[in-house]
């Protein structure tokens, strides 16, 4: 449990003793102190700590008195030193609850975000098994070789080039589970070279297909390293493996990379293809949840027109488009949009659907106005101008889906100062067991 070591002189400082408000929307506990947040991370709501606070205002030294009723023995040997379920020694109710939490808490610093109808928090049926994708490191340590995730910035454990040398990861899919040693291993025995290696498997739980990409290390040519590719492929057991050098510019695929089930489930038409070159929602249980309630919010239909803008493969594009919508779609990144163009050629929907490759921050505002619904699936960044991409276009309604907090906190509200209202918004866990939130918003025009 969270003690701070650090050796002060405790007779100079604020003493508090008081109980962990919630998590911020980066994952980190806070308090409050003389009505101020303050943050104390590696905590966990309900926690009662002894803070000892400086002239400065900031905590110097934070020490657990009780543990939260909420805190649970976590079910990994790895927590800790990998900061990926950075929630497991939260109970599923609590990390329910809380999430909860942490989106009105977004909301209240929106303009009316308050007044919003707010669905109950959706968690995932599954809480292990969801994640199709994983990505492995080298350790750069040349006498201790060593792979494996890479170790959280706040473990307070000395790992082996900074790598956590997982053996079993509950959140995989058991496909990649299976291969988690083997590739482990091969890449301990090849050279160091890898920026980083990506496994993709499908959706489908008969399935035992996975694919891989490769990112090389900066100023390591791919050529050089044909012979240890190909050992990394048959090791792993892979179907197809792309490579790209260190800015992600494809420069070899040996197989096919693509995997079924990942983009657009349960749309007629498919299953869709996705590659592990580029994002995909990174839960295969969950995805077709968030689907439904963007389709639903987004109301298409015959004569509907909707611009999207960070568009993937077609994950939204394709439902949108099969309930008869015409659909505008920009993707910046090039992988996505080849595979995005091949899954809408597959749909038979193509007659309604137009892909296009580029910056949606620049691209968006190019378009014909006044669409019925603006989609937006920004990164975890958010949409920096986002302002001025609606002041040009003038949806009739604008549907976001966020992955941030604090995106959606600044974006909304730079969307509410725009002339709309935040009238409905719905939380989704794409990541249990972590303190990620999905989050859907609508906008509609005030009247």
């Amino acid at each position: 449990m969270p003690e701070s070591s650090q050796k002060v002189n405790e007779s100079s400082l604020r003493r508090f003793i008081t109980n962990v408000e919630g998590l911020a929307g980066d994952g980190q506990a806070f308090v409050l102190v003389d009505e101020r947040m303050l943050k104390i991370p590696g905590f966990l709501p309900g926690d009662k700590v002894e803070l000892f606070i400086g002239a400065n205002g900031r905590v110097i030294k934070a020490d657990l008195l009780e543990p939260s009723p909420d805190r649970v023995k976590p079910d990994c040997f790895f927590h800790g030193p990998c900061g990926g379920c950075d929630l497991l020694e939260l109970s599923e109710k609590g990390r329910k609850r809380e999430k909860q939490a942490m989106i009105e808490r977004a909301l209240s610093h929106v303009p009316g975000g308050k007044d919003a109808y707010l669905h109950s928090f959706q968690a995932s049926r599954e809480i292990i098994r969801y994640m199709p994708r994983v990505r492995l490191h080298q350790s750069r340590n040349y006498e201790e070789r060593e792979s494996g995730y890479l170790a959280s910035e706040n473990s307070e454990q000395t790992l082996t080039g900074g790598i956590v040398p997982v053996t079993s990861c509950a959140l995989l899919t058991p496909p990649l589970n299976r291969r988690l040693v083997a590739t482990r291993k091969i890449l301990t025995q090849v050279p160091i070279f890898l920026e980083s290696l990506t496994l993709m498997s499908s959706s489908s739980h008969t399935s035992d297909r996975v694919v891989g990409h490769a990112v090389m290390m900066k100023g390591k040519p791919v050529g050089h390293f044909h012979k240890d590719l190909m050992k990394i492929m048959r090791a792993a057991g892979l179907k197809g493996l792309s490579v790209a050098t260190y800015d992600n510019k494809i420069k070899e695929v040996h197989g096919t990379v693509n995997v079924t089930g990942l983009v657009a489930t349960e749309v007629d038409g498919g299953p869709y293809d996705a590659e592990p070159s580029f994002f995909v929602q990174g839960n295969i249980f969950q995805n077709q949840v968030l689907i439904r309630k963007v389709v639903e919010l987004c109301k298409p239909a015959p004569g509907c027109r909707i611009i999207e803008g960070f568009a993937g493969a077609g994950n939204f594009t394709l439902a949108l488009a099969a309930k008869g919508a015409t659909v505008e779609a920009v993707e910046s990144h090039p992988g996505a949009v080849r595979t995005g163009i091949r899954n809408i050629h597959n749909s038979g929907f193509a007659d309604r659907v137009q892909l296009l490759e580029g910056d949606a921050i620049k691209e968006l505002s190019r378009f014909k106005t006044e669409p019925d619904v603006l989609l937006l699936d920004p990164p975890r960044t958010g949409t920096p101008g986002i302002g001025r991409i609606i002041a040009k276009l003038q949806p009739g309604r604008i549907v976001c889906v966020f992955c941030d907090l604090n995106a959606c906190e600044k974006d909304a509200s730079a969307i509410v100062r725009s002339g709309y209202k935040l009238t409905e918004v719905a939380g989704l866990d794409l990541y249990p067991r972590t303190h990620h939130v999905e989050t859907i918003c609508l906008f509609e025009k005030k009247v």
